[in-house]
């Protein structure tokens, strides 16, 4: 598939009603849905941009007029500040006759998208990793383990909440989120750790963002699995800025050796539901290797095995609990060929069965048919 196509697909369930699913804010897609036809945009890229927001509307004004289409439905995403959120709101108010808006939380449309795309209707379970969704809890997720289908879900299970320091600024700035890692286990007392990152921090802009952290001043809480790859990437001194999107991440997996490594310790808060996936002993394992002058190759290594080791691990009870074998791999962490493909290989050893999109991206690429299916099964 070139990245400039339109995607059309045919589903096994129609559409009672036009549905137009406007997708997140990055990897910006639009999608159609009439009948059993879907239509998926190219990707326009990251919608906060006033110049990839501008052809990503003249293109979707111009596929309305070209398909002849109507919608009845609008989907977006559930964060109300992105400018898919309000082009949904200008829309339900220009178009005749006016459709009716229908938000979608974001791992949610992940889930569905492969499910639609792969026809499951059955509830399965769902791994979605990525970077940022904005949560029911008002949180930015994004280690998320879910049960459920199109029309509804729970969340089973996710990475332990750490502070996101300066919110997009966190995003743009990894090194936030190792700061943010190692002031939530180890509080004030991490400046003395002799490690070359803190030795290379601005040690004025530390009780800065410790301050923001402590207080709550835009540091909300994030259970996303892109940011600890940040948190990691930036501890080994691999990026310290996202100059391109997922830049730390990117750079992790390039470093990472031939994966014939140990795996680092986690641990499963099962005291309440959602599960916890507290990650201490997975940074103190870092840290120690960092200290001891363990090669970066093998450091990114053994991280990567521990993230398969979590999905793995906690699929398998989820699996256990359920009685669901088919397990959803969906979300921007799976561009990661370590962690797609090991998972995959350790979810069938365990006895399940791992499923991906194949005619759909599998970041946030896919999240427009995720919400047009869900939209779809909400009437």
């Amino acid at each position: 598939m070139e990245e400039a196509d339109f995607i059309s697909l045919h589903l096994e369930t129609p559409f009672p009603k036009a549905v137009l699913a406007l997708g997140g804010e990055q990897k910006g897609r639009f999608c159609l849905a009439r009948g059993d036809n879907i239509l998926i945009s190219p990707d326009f890229g990251d919608l906060k941009y006033i110049d990839n927001l501008r052809p990503y509307r003249t293109a979707l004004e111009k596929t309305i007029r070209e398909e002849k289409f109507t919608p009845r439905i609008v989907a977006h995403d559930l964060h109300p500040g992105y400018s898919t959120t309000r082009l949904a709101r200008d829309l339900s108010v220009t178009l005749r006759p006016s459709p009716v808006q229908r938000p979608v939380q974001h791992h949610h449309a992940h889930l569905a998208s492969v499910m639609a795309e792969r026809a499951r209707n059955d509830p399965v379970i769902g791994i979605i990793w990525d970077g940022t969704g904005y949560g029911e809890d008002g949180a930015v997720w994004g280690g998320e383990f879910m049960i459920g289908g199109i029309r509804a879900f729970r969340r089973a299970a996710h990475l332990e909440y750490v502070p996101l320091p300066g919110g997009d600024k966190a995003i743009e700035e990894p090194w936030r989120m190792a700061v943010a890692y190692l002031h939530h286990y180890w509080k004030k007392d991490f400046p003395r750790r002799r490690l070359p990152f803190v030795n290379r921090l601005n040690r004025e802009e530390i009780p800065i963002l410790i301050s923001m952290i402590e207080r709550g001043i835009n540091s909300p809480l994030t259970s996303s699995m892109g940011r600890l790859f940040d948190a990691v990437s930036a501890l080994l001194g691999l990026a310290w800025k996202n100059n391109q999107p997922a830049e730390a991440a990117i750079a992790l997996e390039k470093a990472a050796g031939n994966g014939k490594e140990k795996s680092y310790p986690f641990k499963l808060d099962r005291g309440k539901k959602p599960y916890i996936i507290q990650l201490e002993p997975v940074l103190s394992g870092v840290l120690e290797d960092i200290k001891n002058k363990t090669p970066r190759e093998i450091v990114a290594a053994r991280f990567h095995n521990t993230v398969i080791v979590i999905g793995a691990e906690v699929a398998g009870r989820l699996a256990g609990e359920t009685g669901r074998r088919e397990v959803i791999l969906s979300g921007g962490v799976f561009r990661n060929r370590i962690v797609r493909d090991g998972l995959a290989a350790a979810l069938e050893a365990g006895g399940l069965k791992p499923i991906l999109p194949e005619r759909i991206p599998v970041d946030d690429g896919n999240i427009a048919l995720g919400q047009a299916v869900v939209a779809r099964g909400a009437n």
